[in-house]
């Protein structure tokens, strides 16, 4: 009777343990989930010459199109890649003003990891001006339950210029 009876309390427990919702923070703490902090960010830039311009004979230095990407990834305490965020400039240019442009945006995450979107999205100047600025920030989110365990923040700061010359800055944490 006494083992029968055990046994009915320890079900009990192991039902009513199973039932009780849990929140991620309790499951996964972040101090103690290498993957949940960024550890650290690292920029890297490409930059793509369009074919078409350098079949047609235009001279790469005085008239073209080019794509310029500019991002970061960001790494966990031990390494893992555990984001990507970049931002993509195609412009076309004739020696001194931007004939064409288009932007977009490239991101992936981990898993754990979800891109939320942009926080920040801010430019200047365009087709017919010597110049073209834009920066933009990004949120990513850790475990999303009630709320983001924890966020990192990318951005992305870029320049392209009508000469065909480009610049750009980028970080996060």
């Amino acid at each position: 009777m006494k083992s029968k009876f055990l046994l009915l309390t320890v079900l009990a427990i192991v039902v009513f343990v199973s039932a009780t919702p849990v929140r991620a923070e309790t499951l996964i703490p972040p101090s103690s989930n290498p993957n949940a902090q960024v550890g650290r960010v690292e920029s890297f830039e490409r930059v793509t010459w369009d074919k078409a311009s350098l079949i047609d004979g235009y001279s790469t230095l005085a008239t073209g199109c080019k794509t310029y990407t500019l991002g970061v990834n960001g790494y966990s305490a031990v390494g893992i890649n555990i984001w990507s965020y970049a931002w993509n400039i195609k412009w076309c240019y004739n020696g001194t003003s931007i004939t064409s442009l288009s932007k977009w945006r490239t991101v992936w995450a981990n898993y754990g990891w979800s891109f939320k979107g942009d926080i920040s999205d801010d430019q200047s100047g365009g087709v017919n001006q010597s110049s073209y600025w834009h920066y933009a920030q990004g949120d990513f989110c850790f475990i999303e339950t009630y709320t983001c365990i924890t966020h990192s923040y990318p951005w992305v700061d870029q320049t392209v210029y009508g000469s065909g010359n480009y610049s750009g800055s980028a970080g996060g944490n």
